[in-house]
Order: C-alpha cells, then sequence, then structure tokens
C-alpha cells in the first residue's frame, strides 16, 4: 500500500506545481502542459495533413485549453484516490460504517475535489478528515483558479488577432512592406511607425510568455496568420537593415526598436514553446522592384546577413512550418 500512497503523493505535487506555474508564473507552462500541449498540436497538424488552412486547426486552441484543465482535474483525483486505498477503512459508509470499496472511494474523491459535500461516505479518522478537507481546498482553490485562467488566455488570443490583422494590413510580401513605406524619397512613413509596431510585438511576446497555450490558436486564413505576418515583418526589417543603398537606408537608431522587439520575441519562444532552427535556409524574398528603383546595393545582395540573423530566419522557416504553412507563403510573389 506504501507504494499507492508515494505515487498519489507524487502525482499531486507535480500537478499542483504545473497548475501553478501554467496559471501564476508568467514564465510559460508547466512542464506537464507544455509538453502536453506540443504533442497535442502536432497530432492535429497531421490530422489536418499538414495544411494551415484546415478549419481542423482553428479548433486546435480551445479543445486543447479545456483539456488541459481536464487533466488536471483526472490528475488531482486519481491522487486522491490512490492516496485514500493506501489507507484501507479511511473511508466508510456514513449509515452502515462499512469501509468503502475502490468505486465508491472514486466517487468520494470526485465530490470532495468538486466541493459537492454529499455526505454519504464519510473519513473514518482525524487523518482522513484533514486529508479530506485539504483536498476540498486543493479543489476549490486550483481548479477555480484553473478555470479563470481561460478569461485572460482568451484575451490575448483576441490580441493576437489584432496583431495579424494589423500586420497583414502593411503588404502582402517582404517587398511590398517596403514600398509601402517608400514614399520616393526616404522610408520616413517607416520611421514613423516602428515605435507602435515594435510595442505590439513586444505586447504579443509577452502574453506568449504568460499565456504560451495562444501559440496553438490557429487562424486558417493565409491573409491573417500572425506566424506568416511576423515573418514578412522580419524579412523587411532584414532588407532595410543590410540590403538598401546607404543613401536610403534608415538610421540604426530607427531600426533599433524593431530590432530589440525581435529579439525579445525570439527569446520568448526559445523559453516556453522550446523550438529548433530549421536546417534548411529559408528561401530570400523577391526584390525585383526595389532593384528597378535603384534602392538595392546590388554588391550587397541577400547574402548581406550576418550570422545572427540567418539563424533566426531559419527559427522563422521551423515557425511556418509548424504552424501548417510554406516559406512561399511569406512572399505571395514567390509561384
Amino acid at each position: 500500500m506504501a507504494i499507492f500512497l508515494a505515487l498519489g503523493l507524487i502525482i499531486y505535487i507535480a500537478t499542483v506545481l504545473d497548475i501553478l506555474q501554467t496559471t501564476l508564473s508568467m514564465q510559460g507552462g508547466g512542464w506537464l502542459t507544455s509538453r502536453y500541449s506540443h504533442l497535442f498540436w502536432k497530432l492535429f497538424l497531421f490530422i489536418s495533413g499538414g495544411n494551415g488552412k484546415s478549419k481542423i486547426l482553428s479548433h486546435a486552441g480551445y479543445i486543447l485549453l479545456i483539456s488541459i484543465v481536464l487533466i488536471w482535474v483526472f490528475l488531482l483525483w486519481f491522487s486522491f484516490v490512490l492516496i485514500l486505498i493506501s489507507q484501507p477503512g479511511i473511508i466508510v459508509n456514513s449509515s452502515t460504517q462499512i469501509p468503502a470499496d475502490l468505486l465508491e472511494i472514486i466517487y468520494y474523491s470526485g465530490y470532495t475535489l468538486s466541493t459537492l459535500g454529499m455526505g454519504d461516505f464519510i473519513a473514518a479518522g482525524n487523518g482522513g478528515r484533514i486529508l479530506t478537507s485539504f483536498y476540498s481546498f486543493t479543489g476549490l482553490i486550483l481548479l477555480t483558479m484553473s478555470v479563470t485562467y481561460f478569461i485572460p488566455v482568451l484575451s490575448a488570443v483576441i490580441e493576437q488577432r489584432k496583431l495579424g490583422i494589423r500586420l497583414s494590413i502593411l503588404g502582402s510580401s517582404p517587398e511590398k512592406i517596403i514600398l509601402n513605406f517608400w514614399d520616393g524619397k526616404s522610408f520616413q512613413s517607416y520611421t514613423s511607425k516602428v515605435d507602435e509596431l515594435s510595442g505590439s510585438i513586444i505586447k504579443y511576446s509577452q502574453q506568449h510568455r504568460a499565456y504560451p497555450v495562444i501559440h496553438y490558436f490557429h487562424n486558417h486564413k493565409e491573409k491573417n496568420a500572425i506566424i506568416l505576418q511576423l515573418a514578412r515583418l522580419y524579412e523587411a526589417y532584414l532588407i532595410l537593415a543590410f540590403n538598401l543603398n546607404d543613401r536610403v537606408k534608415p538610421e540604426q537608431g530607427d531600426l533599433r526598436p524593431l530590432d530589440i522587439a525581435f529579439e525579445n520575441y525570439f527569446e520568448v519562444l526559445k523559453e516556453v514553446t522550446h523550438i529548433n532552427a530549421s536546417n534548411e535556409t529559408p528561401a530570400y524574398s523577391t526584390l525585383q522592384k526595389l532593384e528597378e528603383l535603384s534602392l538595392i546595393d546590388k554588391s550587397k545582395g541577400n547574402h548581406a546577413l550576418d550570422t545572427k540573423s540567418e539563424d533566426l530566419r531559419k527559427i522563422f522557416l521551423t515557425l511556418v512550418q509548424q504552424d501548417g504553412w510554406t516559406w512561399n507563403q511569406v512572399d505571395t510573389k514567390k509561384p
């Protein structure tokens, strides 16, 4: 019976820690939640055939959120059952005083955790009463905390969708984003928007850190998919930073806020999703119209990027593929 007690305590402690880290730590999901979420998404991606336009993926987020809470409930319930069966006779029928069997212990554990307090079964001694009270408080506090976790998560999902739509207005390819910023003489319109864009990306990154489950709320509409929009914007930023002629290139100080915002984004992603960079190098953006306007330094071309930028592009390629898209959809002018 000691093994049931030990196993029950281990499951209880692991579940409580996972709930607390996921809902309160603001440092990403717990060990169990993070790994379960990743496997859950891989299953949905497989079912959808890896197609980002599949509506099946649009349902993954809320189903995942509900299933996480149900898993927490099941694990707490299971841990209580294990602890009770490790102590024979600790729970008895309130009328006959006959010790509860396994099914009755499962029933008793469930209504104790849900704080219903039916009363047809009771704890036989002080130890059982204390344990029952302890699990009642656990159910009241932790499960309530788990359900209220839905509200900020859904709020963050709405902000994510809004950011995707806002970024989609900038352009359907990295080159178009840059052309939309070009006024014929300079990129003054870019520098006037960079603080707003950087602030939005940083806010999204921090919401990602606090509620990493939003990573699995998928938008099946390509034009508003957040990961495609962020990849396009990052490609546009790299072109502005590395490929433009010196006479038109924005000052480094003007580019710095967006650089910091993307650094923060990648830092958070590595912490909460444990993502690894792809071994492939994503295709470079089409720059034909920029070349026609003589804005590109042809001596540098697309290969002027530093090692750090190339590595981050590979992370974006992984993110795009894991969301069911292809890199060609980052630059819609590609076949």
